[in-house]
């Protein structure tokens, strides 16, 4: 376990403080392209990436993976700075650590070093039973989230400022921001697929904090989500294609399945469909790895606190993820069902995630005698 010394504490929260008021520019806003100037990395950069986590030969692939996915967030947010990546069993400078060990994901601001020596297989149920490659999407998310640690030092907390009052919350739901740019921008390029994203968002949204009790908590689940699909649409727009999955609104992904015949003479639509949900009645209150994913979760505790934030490791999860759904649509009567829920069908208007509406609109032609 890491141990952060008095002064270094000091020092991290000045720096982040300090970094409110000298952002050198603002991020784009969901929904607008990027600021005169700055040239994102080609699709062909974003496919290499891809290409070395499917076909990479296995010797030091995490490694190779995430040195040259390191490589391509620095080009993507066009940083002054590259942070020194740091694996496990390397040596550390910064925030009281010396030496680089599970279950250390964070970045150190003073130093400006970013460690990934956290092993996923240790600290998420669900990634038992998963692929090496799989597992590198996920890594690369960890690590896209704590570089959005440092380009918020350096480019702000876009719609996350928050004035003078900066908390670990906005820092925390920045970088989930911007780690839903990066991925939506490689959605965008094909470089990961619809149902890639959606696990490996969902191993992420189980690897998060979701205390509510600490002062240092880093907000409900739903909070993150939103974080996170508020940068993803910034790179997405409704009714874009992505291979054979169509973007339906912020929470929702479908894919046509074959018209049959009986299909048209129900008048109906049918749809695979990723729908993001999430039970409120059964989130846990315990950190999972709270104070790993960030430096700045240590910044407003002392030392123990930071130190009891990582034991608690494995201990807790959010209930939300995105599922896997058949959507029935029937063009008839402009009614809608989706498996495996707890409804009957009922009108597309009653839908929560305005998916089954934006369907309607867009599939059913006859729409003569058809309920809102």
């Amino acid at each position: 376990m890491f141990r952060l010394r008095r002064h270094c504490l000091t020092a991290l929260l000045l720096t982040l403080v300090s970094s409110q008021n000298s952002a050198v520019g603002q991020p784009w806003a969901p929904g607008q392209g990027p600021p005169p100037g700055l040239t994102l990395p080609t699709q062909a950069e974003a496919q290499q990436l891809e290409q070395l986590r499917r076909t990479g030969g296995p010797k030091q692939l995490r490694e190779r993976y995430l040195r040259q996915g390191h490589n391509l967030l620095h080009r993507f947010w066009a940083s002054k700075q590259q942070p020194t990546l740091l694996f496990s069993g390397d040596r550390a400078e910064g925030c009281g650590v010396r030496r680089v060990a599970h279950p250390m994901a964070y970045y150190c601001p003073p130093s400006q070093e970013l460690a990934m020596a956290l092993n996923l297989r240790r600290s998420v149920r669900s990634a038992k039973g998963k692929t090496d490659r799989e597992l590198l999407l996920l890594d690369l998310a960890v690590l896209a989230h704590e570089w959005g640690h440092h380009v918020n030092r350096e480019q702000g907390r876009g719609p996350f400022q928050g004035g003078l009052g900066l908390t670990v919350k906005q820092e925390e739901l920045a970088a989930d921001w911007r780690t839903g740019v990066f991925l939506g921008w490689m959605l965008s390029q094909g470089a990961i697929s619809v149902d890639e994203f959606t696990q490996t968002a969902n191993l992420l949204f189980e690897m998060g904090d979701y205390e509510r009790l600490a002062a240092q908590h880093h907000g409900y689940p739903k909070d993150r989500f939103q974080a996170l699909t508020r940068g993803l649409t910034s790179q997405l727009r409704p009714g874009q294609k992505l291979g054979e999955w169509t973007v339906d609104t912020s929470e929702t992904f479908s894919r046509a399945l074959k018209v049959s015949g009986e299909d048209r003479q129900l008048g109906r639509r049918r749809y695979d469909v990723r729908r993001f949900e999430i039970e409120r009645g059964q989130q846990i209150a315990t950190n999972l790895i709270g104070g790993l994913l960030g430096a700045a979760s240590c910044v407003w505790g002392n030392q123990q606190q930071c130190i009891g934030m990582a034991a608690q490791q494995g201990k807790g999860r959010a209930d939300g993820s995105y599922t896997q759904r058949r959507l029935t649509l029937h063009c008839d009567n402009g009614s809608f069902d989706v498996s495996d829920d707890d409804f009957d069908p009922q009108p597309v208007s009653r839908d929560g995630k305005g998916q089954a509406p934006v369907l309607l609109q867009r599939d059913c032609t006859q729409s003569a005698g058809i309920r809102g």
